[in-house]
């Protein structure tokens, strides 16, 4: 499974990524912390096609900016044990910070009445120019069709 949508980096806890693969028939969006980690299908091919190009996109002049992704996977469906596991992933330039850019994943778990945090994975100041690379090579080796 190698990445085509890749950004890692350390701090003093450790290491921490976001990056997109291709796995089997899905594409998949793997968030890592340092001592926690978890992954979530895109709804399709098409999401990870916006996701290549709000990256590309992304202005290189101070402007509200921002993409969002909702992401999620049912595990034990229809099991008194079901859980709903989903994620809100996001790409933009940050207004309360001089529109800096950054990437952001939040997840959650709900089972039953109750739902809960899941893992959080900030990056701020992702390197841009390497991540548009890595989305002008997805584009122009998986072109499909891209809906509005």
């Amino acid at each position: 499974m190698d990445p085509i949508l890749s950004c890692r980096w350390h701090n003093r806890d450790g290491e921490w990524a976001l990056t997109v693969s291709h796995n089997g028939n899905s594409w998949e969006l793997y968030a890592a912390a340092p001592l926690w980690s978890e992954s979530l299908p895109f709804a399709d091919p098409d999401d990870v096609r916006r996701l290549a190009q709000a990256l590309l996109d992304l202005p290189a002049e101070p402007e509200p900016y921002e993409f969002e992704w909702q992401l999620s996977r049912t595990e034990f469906e229809r099991t008194d044990k079901e859980r709903i596991h989903f994620a809100t992933f996001a790409v933009g330039l940050d207004p309360t910070d001089g529109h800096r850019p950054y990437l952001a994943y939040q997840s959650y778990y709900h089972r039953g009445q109750a739902t809960g945090l899941g893992l959080e994975v900030v990056c701020e100041d992702p390197p841009i120019d390497h991540l548009r690379a890595q989305a002008h090579a997805f584009l122009t080796n998986c072109p499909g069709p891209l809906q509005p």
